[in-house]
This record gives structure tokens, sequence and C-alpha cells, in this order.
């Protein structure tokens, strides 16, 4: 069915199904022998996908914690060696965008060099087959859990808490970042951002024209928060490995953050429009787009 519900009727029952299928895939993609970064950014995004469905639920599901908990650190058990990677990229990407041209050759061949060795570093301690292991025994433990899952309530009721919450919280972070700057701020929005965006595509077959533009604005808008967030991370891990940053680099980063950041508020003005009760009213006339019954 994907990941987005199909009818009106029968919603616990799509809930379990949708996940299934997201955990039943992560099980196929653990196994497959492929590109282990790959991979492990497809196992994190199914876990996420999970997570984010949970989030819709979760005034209405009391095994919340425990099962969020669980898909979280099966993800986080992954995290290791993609982590040290992606920052790797970030700063090979400045490099590529001629980002660091006020930064001295020598300064940047030495910090790439430091996090060239702290990615291999990070891979060479990680038994990646046995990480895949773990992961496709946790999703065996999940596949078990969810044919149990009790999810109270019916149709749309039972989604609209989750999508309200959810919604609100988006909008309460989006303006704490705006009113201390603080990375912290940005990384808690940009995790709601994801919620939200998750929680659109659920619904995404309601509307498709409607909703698909509104996750597709969702999704740029939350790659501009990612994009920030690894320059956050990026600053953290240069000064972990070799100290204060350069004042030129730090003015790049700092630069380039604040471009980050204007572009995600102007979409996300935008996005946050409506109260949590319009936008929660307008989901629901949506919802009655779908069929009773498939």
């Amino acid at each position: 069915m994907g990941f987005s519900f199909s009818q009106r009727s029968r919603v616990a029952r799509q809930v379990r199904k949708i996940a299934a299928e997201q955990v039943e895939a992560a099980l196929v993609e653990s196994r497959a022998d492929g590109d282990f970064d790959k991979t492990v950014h497809g196992l994190r995004r199914r876990c996420k996908k999970i997570r984010g469905l949970l989030r819709l639920v979760r005034p209405n599901f009391p095994h919340f914690d425990k099962e969020n908990a669980a898909f979280g650190n099966a993800a986080d058990a992954l995290s290791a060696a993609r982590d040290a990677a992606v920052i790797l990229e970030t700063f090979v990407a400045l490099e590529k965008q001629g980002a660091l041209k006020a930064v001295s050759a020598e300064t940047t061949e030495r910090l790439r060099r430091k996090l060239e060795e702290n990615a291999r570093q990070v891979a060479s301690e990680q038994d990646r087959a046995a990480l895949l292991i773990g992961f496709g025994d946790a999703m065996v433990a999940a596949q078990q859990r969810i044919e149990r899952w009790t999810v109270k309530g019916r149709g749309f009721a039972l989604l609209a808490p989750g999508l309200g919450n959810t919604y609100a919280h988006l909008r309460k972070r989006m303006k704490a970042a705006e009113r201390t700057g603080h990375d912290e701020a940005f990384h808690d929005w940009r995790k709601d951002a994801k919620g939200h965006w998750f929680h659109v595509g659920l619904f995404e077959d309601c509307a498709p024209d409607r909703l698909g533009a509104r996750r597709d604005q969702c999704d740029t808008m939350g790659e501009y928060l990612g994009d920030h967030h690894n320059l956050a991370v990026l600053t953290e891990r240069l000064t972990a490995l070799a100290g204060p940053l350069d004042e030129s680099l730090a003015k790049v980063i700092d630069e380039r953050k604040a471009v980050l950041a204007g572009k995600a508020f102007a979409l996300g003005r935008q996005l946050t429009v409506e109260s949590p009760a319009e936008l929660v009213a307008r989901f629901e006339k949506f919802w009655k787009l779908l069929p009773k019954d498939t």
C-alpha cells in the first residue's frame, strides 16, 4: 500500500500494515549485500518513517515510548560510520563549491585529512556484518510486536491529535530557532519538520496534487535544515579533532548557515500560516476524499 493511507476505514489495521511493510523492506535491504553506506542510509530512513508514523498515532498508542525507542535504537546502532562520512562529505562539498577560497590551502588540506582519518578510524572499528545482522534481528522482533499493536480510535479521529501536535511543535520550534539562533533550536525544528513531512506523506493519497506539493516543500525545508545541522556538526567535529577553527573558515561556515536559515525561515513561514486547528480541519476535508473501502 506504500507509505500512505488508502481508505477511511480500518485505520488501525492500515497503521500496522504500513509499519510492517517498512520493516519487511528494511529486512530485505539489510540482507542484500549492497554498498554499506547506502544501505545504512536507507535503513535509517525506514526507521525514521516508522517513527513518523508512530508520532501520528502517539496520543492513541499506549506503547509509543517503547516502540519509538526500539526503532530509534536500531537506527542509532548503524549511525557512527555514516555520520563520520557525512561530515567529511560536507567539508568536501564546501571545497568543490569554492567556498573555502578564503581559507589557506594548507589549512584546508590539513583539516580534510583529519576528517578522512576520522572516517576511516570509525569505519575500521565497526563490524559491518555484525551491525547488519543485529539490525535484522531487531526488525524480526519488531515484526512480531507489530502484529499485536493496539491503536485506539477510529477513522480520522485516531490521527487528528498526532497530526495537530506535531504541526504545533513545528511552529513553536521554528519560532524558537528564529528567536535564539542556536544550533540546537534549529536541530529541534528540523526534527519536527521531518515529522510533519512524514505525516503529509501519509495523507498524500487523499489529495495528491495539493498534499504532494506540500510534501515537496516540507522536504525542501528539511534539506535546508539538514545542511544547516551538518555544518554545525562539522564545526564541532573539526574543533574536537584539530582545535578552534581558523577564523576565515568559521566565517565561511557561519555565512553558509545564515543563508540556509534564511531560506528555511522563508519557506517555513509559508508552511505554518495556519493554526494547528485550521490545519487539522483542512486535512480532515482531504481525508474525506479517500474511499471508505478499497
